[in-house]
């Protein structure tokens, strides 16, 4: 049987869209899998793949301090470099012990494995999944060491032409994928509820969702809804600072992180869910909050049109404007596509994207 190497987080019970991708790619029987992996110490890890084998290292789980001092920022930046240096060297190891056929990386900060993959004559495979593809669009050492790719696949379609600038070899655009025995809509009455669902950085707006959550409470006397939001990071404390100053902190909920169980209630019992990306990958949250039943509003981003097509409410990212006008046409629209929205997410499923990635890897071994 084939052995892959796989480099990429994992998801566990509290962080369950954290490493998805790579995770539900392995869940086959083709090949033998060696997943090296890290996540945080007191985290319960998902229950393994068939055939796969988990091998854990510590790696760096801070979030980037940058807002932080440049002591700290110098202390962050050694740490991350001698921690992809040692979880580099670990999977070198393990590609030689294991005598894989295949290593399969899903970020290029371990680059330096390909390199030496290559020279050991094994197919070597890189997966983009967003933000990822930004750290190296101009990088002159990424071009140049690029050469060790035999294929390479990106979740978003944005960045297809460009990668296929800087590669010499086939790039093939991949999907995330859904499981719909998981995340189903359960039937149940909704509350005036609009839920969001993410990592609190800059590319996600969530400064634009809070303000235009409140242009639709002011210019519509709205006194119903609340908007909740999902999720932890960097700019927390900032959004909360902006709920403060507009005084809606009993309107607009902070939630922190959920595990997959509750953020599915949570779906279950939201009427509409909005991603306000300025630039996304494939979100997975569109898809969890469409097979869940939710009204969808995205920004027009990324993989976004494909989901949700010619009828869905997609509008411009950054614009608080299109965010309260969205929320109040979509709360009043009552011929909303849901026959639409079940019949585009059927498309993503994890099976079909195993294949894909399965009948692409056979040429080249």
């Amino acid at each position: 049987m084939r052995k892959i190497l796989r480099l990429a987080s994992y998801p566990t019970v509290e962080e369950s869209g954290r490493g998805l991708h790579c995770y539900e790619i392995s869940n086959q029987k083709d090949y033998e899998v060696i997943y090296l992996t890290w996540f945080r110490k007191d985290a319960i890890p998902f229950g393994l793949p068939a055939n796969t084998k988990l091998v854990i290292r510590k790696f760096y789980t801070q979030e980037n301090p940058k807002h932080g001092s440049f002591l700290n920022k110098l202390i962050f930046n050694i740490n991350r470099l001698y921690r992809i240096v040692t979880f580099s060297l670990s999977a070198i190891y393990l590609m030689i012990k294991h005598r894989v056929d295949v290593v399969h990386i899903h970020s290029p900060m371990f680059i330096f494995v390909s390199f030496f993959s290559n020279i050991f004559g094994k197919v070597n495979i890189i997966t983009f999944h967003g933000a990822d593809f930004f750290r190296i669009e101009n990088a002159k050492w990424y071009k140049f060491l690029s050469y060790n790719f035999d294929l390479v696949f990106s979740i978003s379609p944005r960045y297809i032409d460009k990668l296929r600038n800087i590669h010499n070899c086939e790039v093939v655009q991949i999907f995330n994928g859904i499981d719909n025995d998981i995340y189903k809509n359960n039937n149940k009455e909704r509350k005036k509820q609009i839920v969001a669902v993410a990592n609190f950085k800059p590319q996600k707006g969530l400064k634009y969702l809070v303000d235009g959550f409140n242009r639709f409470i002011n210019k519509y006397n709205d006194n119903d809804y609340q908007l909740v939001i999902v999720g932890r990071g960097i700019l927390f404390n900032e959004i909360k600072n902006q709920i403060n100053k507009l005084n809606i902190e009993d309107r607009v909920l902070l939630v922190g992180q959920k595990n997959r169980k509750k953020l599915i209630e949570i779906y279950n019992e939201s009427e509409v869910f909005i991603l306000s990306s300025i630039w996304e990958g494939f979100a997975k949250v569109l898809l969890e909050s469409m097979s869940c039943g939710c009204k969808v509003i995205s920004t027009n981003v990324d993989s976004a049109p494909l989901l949700l097509e010619d009828w869905g409410y997609m509008i411009n990212h950054s614009s608080s404007s299109e965010i309260c006008e969205s929320i109040y046409k979509i709360i009043n629209d009552s011929n909303y596509q849901f026959e639409k929205q079940l019949k585009s997410i059927r498309r993503y499923n994890w099976e079909h994207i195993r294949i894909r990635y399965n009948n692409t890897l056979y040429k080249l071994l």
